[in-house]
């Protein structure tokens, strides 16, 4: 078993991929390996336990970054 995973997903409707290519006419964007189990690799939910988007954290925090802003921490 991997103990860290790396893949592509797509910007557009968050399939992923385990190589570079394009989806939905865009690029799929590219995660560094992180750790099984990593929250990052997972949907943000809040405190009462709803789904706050279908995106996984990091691709959320990268969007941020990108923006010049910090994403809220939990």
């Amino acid at each position: 078993m991997r103990e860290c995973i790396g893949f592509y997903i797509c910007p557009v409707c968050f399939a992923v991929s385990e190589e570079a290519g394009e989806h939905h006419d865009r690029q799929m964007v590219h995660c560094d390996e992180l750790p099984v189990g990593d929250e990052r690799l997972k949907p943000v939910i809040n405190k009462e336990g709803d789904l706050e988007s279908h995106a996984p954290r990091w691709f959320l925090e990268a969007v941020w970054e990108a923006a010049g802003m910090e994403f809220p921490s939990k």
